[in-house]
């Protein structure tokens, strides 16, 4: 390799880290979670949940897939359930 590709290859590199550092810091932070990956802080009196699901849900909700059981709100939120971003929709953003 000879010096003026290797000055040519380091001064490439050292420019593209300094602008990929410069792009990095300028962005805004994002959000990588979803919302219903949020704990839930409030839930009906009454929802609905299943064995291998991992989101509470109202009665009745078309997303809700095998075999259901009906269990009170705060037990859900106990167990580690989150609301269903359909039938229950968050009201707030982040």
């Amino acid at each position: 390799m000879t010096r003026a590709v290797w000055v040519w290859s380091t001064g490439t590199a050292v420019a593209l880290f300094a602008a990929w550092m410069a792009s990095s810091a300028i962005s805004s932070p994002t959000h990588l979670r979803s919302l219903h990956s949020e704990p839930a802080s409030s839930a009906p009196a009454v929802v609905v949940v299943t064995a291998e699901g991992k989101l509470f849900h109202r009665a009745g909700c078309t997303y809700v897939h095998g075999p259901a059981r009906a269990e009170s709100g705060s037990q859900a939120i106990a167990d580690g359930y989150t609301p269903c971003a359909h039938c229950l929709p968050r009201t707030t953003s982040h």
